[in-house]
């Protein structure tokens, strides 16, 4: 597994540190047809997001495949796109290369009524609560005690 690219080694958290591990991982990239998740555990590993906040309100969802393969797509951090290409999808990609074990990131899940899963990445000099869209209230929630738990579990 790729190791965050966030610097954990210092207390300094800002998305610039880490371009450059983000600028090496790009540049490795091997473009491919790839469907799914190279990551062999995604379907355990992002189990608790998909659950947890993206179908949270389904009681009919059985997470049971890897989900897509960003390949070529635009990533928001710190409000900015960036254009990545990666064989993860975007749970794995945010787990192994974006955030990693900084407590000083805030995940912002987005709107998930349409289907598509948005996650804005945040960096902050101290910790943050990250949040969810709650399209049925139409608000903004902070992550319940369960839902960071089961982001965090796996």
């Amino acid at each position: 597994m790729s190791s965050s690219i966030c610097d954990l080694s210092s207390d300094h958290v800002s998305f610039s540190v880490a371009q450059e591990r983000l600028q090496e991982f790009f540049e490795k990239f091997v473009p491919t047809k790839r469907e799914y998740c190279i990551n062999p555990e995604c379907v355990q590993e992002t189990e608790g997001a998909m659950l947890y906040i993206w179908e949270a309100h389904s009681q009919s969802y059985e997470h049971i495949e890897r989900q897509t393969a960003l390949n070529i797509t635009t990533m928001w951090v710190n409000g900015k796109p960036h254009w990545i290409r990666s064989h993860y999808c975007c749970e794995c990609f945010k787990k192994y290369v974006l955030v990693g074990d900084n407590k000083n990131a805030s995940q912002n899940y987005g709107n998930y009524c349409d289907g598509v899963q948005e996650v804005d990445v945040y960096f902050h000099n101290e910790p943050w609560p990250s949040t969810w869209y709650n399209c049925v209230t139409k608000e903004v929630h902070v992550l319940t005690e369960l839902q960071q738990y089961m982001l965090e579990c796996n």
